[in-house]
């Protein structure tokens, strides 16, 4: 998984925020993760550490050592695409390693599953994401549950 986000008023978007907050959180669980930022200045530059990272960390998944930031005059300039370069490098490091369904693997019942994933990981399959709940049917562009649909059991 590579996630990017602008940096707004010091932090994350709250749109790249609250797309992780609606996902189940199953999605996510020793995933391997690449994370980076972009802002107009290079002040904000600790934003991956100090909001993506603490952030994925507690989603459970496995974010790589090397994070990326570009401010404007990154652009262009050779230690841009050398920390892309080792970022990558270590997010398929540790995708070919298989950790992730190592780690998920012995500890999937110690997880809190959220939004109704029902499968084991071994099982897991996109049909197990529980997009009939009102929050993800929100998230996929579907109308929420009404009180009424809930009572007739549809």
């Amino acid at each position: 998984m590579i996630t990017a986000t602008p940096v707004c008023t010091a932090g994350v978007s709250g749109l790249f925020k609250s797309f992780f907050d609606v996902l189940d959180d199953d999605l996510v669980v020793a995933r391997p993760a690449l994370l980076a930022a972009t802002a107009g200045s290079p002040r904000h530059a600790l934003v991956v550490e100090d909001h993506v990272c603490p952030m994925f960390a507690c989603l459970h998944a496995l974010s790589v050592p090397t994070s990326v930031f570009a401010a404007p005059e990154d652009w262009g300039a050779s230690a841009l695409g050398d920390r892309i370069g080792r970022a990558a490098v270590e997010l398929a490091a540790l995708m070919g390693s298989g950790v992730g369904d190592t780690i998920a693997g012995r500890a999937w019942s110690g997880y809190r599953h959220r939004f109704d994933g029902s499968a084991t990981r071994a099982e897991r399959t996109a049909a197990d994401v529980g997009f009939d709940t009102p929050l993800m049917r929100l998230a996929a562009g579907g109308p929420p549950l009404r009180k009424d649909d809930a009572s007739s059991g549809s």
